[in-house]
């Protein structure tokens, strides 16, 4: 598995969010994205996920360019979880898992039943099953989403700032599923401000500034001995909250 993020821009009218992102992810890798709000993480993200088309630049997954006209199909290998859950209210935990596969890998309901079970247990919340989202915590909320991500056997995984919607003693939960995947060995691309999170599970960091690429290297690097004095000031107010 390879993904690869080619001198990647986007533009929003006259504003440029991200200006010549290159990028590998390699199978088992655990790239951390970081930078203050506005930096072009989110925006990256969903350009890899071809939910916002990139002004210019490429994005390969396994040698085969994510366009508009494969978009779909790309997104069963590149799964992603948002901020905000985006669960469907009207449906109980085990449907919100099990309806991708059911729709669009043409599981048995009671296959793609048994699958999202399975799920369920991997995030901790097999006892809230059938329990609907309004009756779920954030937290919770959030790991039925990890779980919805994981269904289609995704190659790799995108996090955008999974824990930033969540009230801070609700942030650790997530933050276990996410390293108990990553002990699976499962390649991961994440945006966080969650500093311990990245210094801890990521095998490199990339430190994004106003769309580019300012820093990037092992987390002891980028995280312990930063370079660069945006870095080192960017560093110094997140963990001084």
């Amino acid at each position: 598995m390879k993904l690869q993020i080619q001198d990647l821009c986007k533009r929003f009218d006259s504003l440029e969010v991200l200006r010549g992102i290159s990028q590998d992810v390699n199978a088992g890798d655990v790239v951390a994205v970081i930078g203050a709000s506005g930096s072009g993480k989110s925006t990256l993200l969903r350009c890899i996920n071809f939910l916002e088309e990139p002004t210019s630049g490429r994005v390969l997954f396994d040698g085969e360019e994510v366009t508009r006209d494969n978009a779909d199909a790309m997104r069963r290998k590149i799964g992603m979880v948002f901020q905000r859950f985006n669960l469907f209210p009207h449906l109980t935990a085990i449907d919100n898992v099990s309806l991708a596969p059911r729709k669009v890998l043409g599981t048995s309901p009671k296959q793609a039943t048994e699958e999202a079970e399975a799920l369920l247990d991997q995030v901790h919340l097999r006892d809230k099953a059938g329990n609907y989202p309004a009756q779920l915590s954030g937290g919770q909320q959030q790991r039925v989403a990890i779980a919805r991500a994981m269904a289609l056997r995704p190659k790799v995984m995108l996090f955008d700032e999974p824990t930033s919607a969540l009230d801070p003693e609700l942030v650790g939960e997530v933050l276990e599923v996410m390293r108990e995947l990553v002990s699976s060995g499962m390649t991961m691309m994440v945006a966080t401000h969650e500093m311990s999170f990245a210094r801890e599970v990521a095998s490199h960091v990339v430190f994004l500034d106003g769309g580019k690429v300012l820093e990037e290297g092992p987390p002891a690097q980028v995280l312990g001995e930063p370079k660069e004095d945006r870095t080192k000031e960017f560093l110094a107010r997140v963990l001084a909250r």
